[in-house]
């Protein structure tokens, strides 16, 4: 398809192509001046410099330059900053500015609106030519827009508001539009007359226009409040501020605050919350941000001229107003935005009410806790005492305590028998009968993957060594129905007053939460490639709590201080990385961010990380309490960094394929309209009697020529097309692949400049292979004609190489040679090493989609200055690597062929609208045949009938009636009568379609006359 576009754009605008390069040539060296200094806008107001409309234009124009940090100085020039200025005294005022301004004119200046336009078209001439000029105006489609000059017309939702007014107010009649006695008000006002115009239900309501145009404030107040109560208005105007107050002669008004008999809806949304309902409103802060992006665009592209419109709208409305008018929340629509609406209790005292139940719940888990802590505690003391008073009660003291205790706690006698285990201890089992008396291994199935020692083996040592043991880390218990649970704690002796050992105690408890829960980290840290720290701002120590062996490897000690951290740093962040901390320790920020690059292994490959710091404690010792420790986290951003370097080399690469592309254009523009000088011009000199028959036989042969080279440019933007929508067709076939390259290499010699010469390298036994012949003459061509370009002198070598599992074709010269930096760029479109050699660059395009898709690959070697080798693969294993179609016809060559004579003259109908294509068809048919026309489809049909055809050769594009449509209507009265294609559409697709209507056989124009005879032979003698 894109091809498609090119090929129509080619042919219809390479003049207008031509005239603009020449034209951005010109402009290209006062562009780049331009470019290197800071770029000047100036705002034109003509309106008061207090109106709150400019106010908002400016600030969003500066907004957008201020977002995008442009390189842009704003100057504002309000050339009627009191408002009561005439137009004479304007003009008089710009003059005077423009004159301070002469020594350093503004690139480009922006008009407020028409008036402020018309006073910058009205300077003296005596000043130099205006800069570029921007408008800002309402639109107006009577308005003659200037040349030269860019617009953004702004537009008013009228018909919106007219609609929503209605809709909220069903028994309205009158409809008023409130504005000001302005310009202004009164281009909106014609505005809004346009739109009311088109508006089908408009006789159903009265449309009253109100405005102080004498100047009579309290008369304007009274005819709206002295308005019928079934109706509701439209307020759109330059003097209402911000506050609802009316500016009109120097003083200000109370305006919408007195106004309180009928419903307001405002155009701007400046005045929603001051007094009015609300509605779809515009906003001039928009208007000035979309004015600064327009020109941004304007100073960066010197010769741009823009015409845009501005139709967005927002639709507002106060709560309080909708109150007063009854309107519920269901009656507006759902995307409306309500300002002044009450905050609920909650919504308003939210974040204390939070606090309270968070304070609330605090307090009753801490009293909770307290409670069990004191319970337990006062029973601790009872069993003390108990025990303080008698000794034969400890035992009972003991198993009142593990019974409430979450550890599992287990007792064991001289032989390790157990001999008392509380409820945590048996939870912990999975024994469903009593444990005591039993060995710990006969109750517990553990395993110790870090240690060989087993729990048991740790009893009998603690027994042994009369000295604690601590269970070693990850042990578990497994059980046969249920997951397995991890174990921590300790294994002690209980020691007689003698030294003896009386009882082994085993505590342990479950956690395999906490297990889980460091696994998940360390997990994520791994995955994340990450790592926690911790930092001393007193000691400088640093540290590595999590993931460090992953990270930095297997060493034995920790970071020494944060300096020795930053021997793995790139020296250029490591002040940065030191810095960070700063603002952290003195408390001037919660957190930190940096990225700095790290080398883990100490060899210059340098990763990009980012750490995140916060404040871990701070010290008491200091009246400003400054940060005694920091902890965060750095976590590997390699990848993200990749992903943004390939982000920007896509984007680089994007733009170079737009230039290419646009060069690509160019180029064929070239290419087409080079053999069409040559077609046109010898075309005109063949019809002028003062040259002589040899002399025209002559044109004619060059007329030939050039045809015969667009029509080889057109093909290959056909192939392209093809292999774009993969529709490249292939047949293979047996044939002598010496033969045709001595054949290839006999054809170009005719060719080559004088000094070169082309020659062959072929093996001594000629070389049958199962390949596409047609393709492959057309690849070894290619590659040839290429060479012939860029040799001037020397040879051209034509050959191929017969090796293991394929046949490798080269093309050798001695020629310019192709830079280094161009190499891996010859086989995309839309490149050629050298603008100024002909040819349109598709050709090893071409031929590196046909290779591949054969099964093949395609490469070249190249020295600048000294040649280039080219060569290509052809597989022995072909026929699986590729699935081939139907091809096509081949076309044959242009020789002629004698028509059959026959006894009766056979008839033929010729359905074509243009008269020179008629015209040639009826000069090769007439002698031959009984030829009539029909001008389109419907005629064809018609003549079917009566002049009874023995064939017909039907146009595809023809009016009234097309080719398909009038082909299928014939089959409908007879399936055997052969009918030709005739059209100008090489695709496939087009010659299927045709075949599916009907037709026997496709001819793609220009017609040859030796394929038309053959086609005709074909037909004819099967009928005769």
């Amino acid at each position: 398809m894109f091809v498609k576009s090119i090929l129509k754009f080619l042919l219809s605008g390479a003049i207008l192509m031509a005239s603009v390069a020449s034209s951005s040539q010109s402009l290209s060296s006062e562009t780049t001046e331009r470019e290197k200094r800071e770029k000047r806008v100036m705002i034109v107001y003509s309106k008061e410099r207090n109106n709150e409309r400019v106010r908002e234009f400016g600030a969003g124009f500066s907004t957008h330059h201020s977002n995008n940090k442009t390189n842009t100085r704003i100057s504002n020039l309000y050339i009627n900053s009191e408002g009561d200025r005439s137009k004479e005294d304007m003009i008089r005022v710009m003059n005077l500015a423009w004159k301070a301004y002469s020594n350093n004119l503004p690139d480009l200046v922006i008009a407020n609106d028409s008036e402020a336009l018309e006073v910058l078209l009205s300077l003296d001439s005596s000043h130099e030519t205006l800069p570029r000029i921007l408008c800002v105006k309402l639109l107006d489609p009577t308005y003659k827009e200037l040349m030269g000059i860019s617009y953004i017309h702004t537009s008013f939702p009228v018909k919106e508001n007219i609609e929503l007014g209605t809709k909220l107010f069903p028994d309205a009649k009158e409809i008023l539009f409130i504005t000001d006695n302005s310009t202004y008000g009164d281009l909106e006002t014609e505005y809004t007359k346009r739109e009311i115009a088109t508006l089908e239900n408009k006789h159903n309501y009265k449309f009253t226009f109100l405005s102080p145009k004498d100047g009579n404030f309290e008369d304007f107040v009274k005819r709206i409040n002295g308005t019928q109560l079934k109706s509701f208005a439209k307020l759109s105007s330059w003097m209402v501020d911000n506050e609802g107050n009316y500016l009109l002669n120097g003083y200000s008004h109370s305006f919408l605050s007195i106004i309180d008999n009928l419903p307001i809806i405002g155009i701007q949304n400046l005045l929603t919350g001051t007094g009015v309902l609300g509605g779809y409103t515009v906003s001039s802060w928009e208007h000035g941000y979309k004015a600064a992006e327009i020109s941004s665009r304007l100073i960066n592209n010197p010769g741009l001229i823009i015409n845009d419109t501005i139709k967005e709208y927002k639709l507002l409305f106060d709560f309080n107003k909708l109150k007063r008018w009854g309107i519920s929340g269901d009656k507006i629509p759902k995307q409306s935005l309500v300002l002044n609406k009450p905050a609920s209790i909650y919504d308003e005292y939210r974040t204390e009410v939070q606090l309270f139940l968070a304070f609330i719940l605090l307090l009753i888990t801490t009293l909770m806790v307290f409670a069990v802590y004191h319970m337990r505690h006062s029973k601790l003391n009872k069993e003390l005492m108990r025990l303080s008073s008698e000794n034969i009660a400890r035992k009972e003291l003991l198993n009142n305590t593990f019974s409430v205790m979450e550890e599992g706690v287990i007792s064991f006698d001289d032989k390790l028998k157990i001999i008392y285990a509380n409820d945590a201890a048996i939870n912990l089992s999975e024994s469903k009968k009593g444990i005591q008396g039993r060995r710990f291994h006969e109750v517990f199935n553990t395993s110790q993957p870090e240690s060989n020692v087993c729990i048991h083996s740790l009893l009998k040592q603690a027994f042994t060594e009369k000295k604690s043991i601590q269970i070693p880390e990850f042990s578990r218990i497994d059980y046969h129905e249920k997951e397995s649970r991890f174990i921590a704690g300790n294994i002690a002796p209980v020691l007689n007053n003698d030294g003896s050992v009386s009882q082994i105690v085993l505590v342990m408890r479950d956690v395999t939460e906490i297990n889980k829960q460091k696994r998940y980290l360390n997990l994520a840290m791994e995955s994340a490639k990450a790592f926690i720290w911790f930092y001393s701002t007193i000691t400088k120590q640093f540290s590595v709590a999590v993931n460090k062996e992953n990270i930095f490897g297997a060493g034995d000690g920790e970071f020494l201080t944060h300096k020795n951290f930053l021997d793995f740093v790139h020296p250029d962040d490591r002040e940065k990385l030191s810095l960070s901390y700063d603002k952290l320790m003195t408390r001037k920020a919660k957190s930190f961010t940096v990225e700095y690059r790290m080398s883990l292994n100490g060899e210059n490959n340098w990763e990009w990380w980012e750490r995140r710091g916060i404040i871990y404690s701070v010290s008491t010792g200091t009246s400003n309490k400054d940060a005694r420790f920091l902890y965060g986290m750095d976590i590997n951003i390699q990848d993200i960094k990749m992903r943004e370097n390939e982000l920007v080399e896509a984007r680089l690469k994007a733009e170079e394929s737009d230039r290419l592309k646009s060069s690509f254009l160019s180029n064929m523009s070239h290419e087409i309209r080079t053999p069409l000088n040559g077609i046109v011009g010898f075309a005109n000199l063949i019809s002028d009697p003062s040259y002589s028959d040899e002399e025209k036989s002559e044109f004619a042969s060059i007329i030939n020529s050039n045809s015969s080279s667009l029509m080889t440019l057109i093909n290959d933007i056909l192939d392209i097309s093809r292999i774009e929508s993969n529709s490249l067709k292939f047949e293979l076939s047996n044939f002598d692949l010496s033969t045709q390259i001595i054949e290839v290499a006999e054809t170009s010699r005719l060719n080559v400049k004088e000094g070169v010469v082309i020659k062959t390298g072929l093996p001594s036994t000629n070389e049958i292979i199962l390949y596409d012949p047609v393709r492959n003459r057309q690849v070894v061509s290619n590659l040839v004609n290429n060479a012939i370009k860029f040799t001037e002198s020397g040879e051209i070598e034509i050959g191929y190489i017969r090796r293991k599992s394929e046949i490798e074709v080269y093309v050798k010269d001695s020629g310019r040679g192709i830079p280094p930096d161009a190499v891996d760029k010859v086989f995309n479109r839309f490149f050629k090493t050298d603008e100024f050699v002909s040819g349109a660059g598709l050709g090893l395009p071409i031929c590196k989609a046909i290779v591949e898709k054969l099964g093949g690959a395609i490469s070249l070697t190249s020295t600048l200055g000294e040649g280039t080798r080219i060569f290509y693969t052809i597989p022995f294993d072909i026929k699986p690597r590729v699935d081939f179609g139907e091809s096509g016809r081949k076309e044959t060559e242009d020789e002629p062929i004698t028509i059959k004579e026959f006894e009766v003259k056979k008839k033929i109908l010729i359905a074509e609208d243009l008269d020179s294509n008629f015209m040639l068809l009826d000069i090769i048919l007439s002698k031959k045949f009984d030829v009539v026309r029909a001008l389109n489809g419907e005629e064809a049909i018609n003549l079917y009938g009566s002049f009874n055809p023995d064939i017909i050769l039907m146009d595809i594009k023809m009016p009234v009636m097309n080719g398909l449509e009038a082909t299928k209507a014939i089959r409908e009265r007879n399936s055997c009568i052969p009918i030709i294609a005739l059209t100008a559409n090489a695709f496939e697709s087009d010659q299927m379609e045709a075949r599916e209507a009907g037709c026997n056989e496709v001819l793609t124009k220009p017609i040859k006359s030796s394929l038309l005879m053959m086609i005709l032979n074909k037909y004819l003698l099967d009928n005769k």
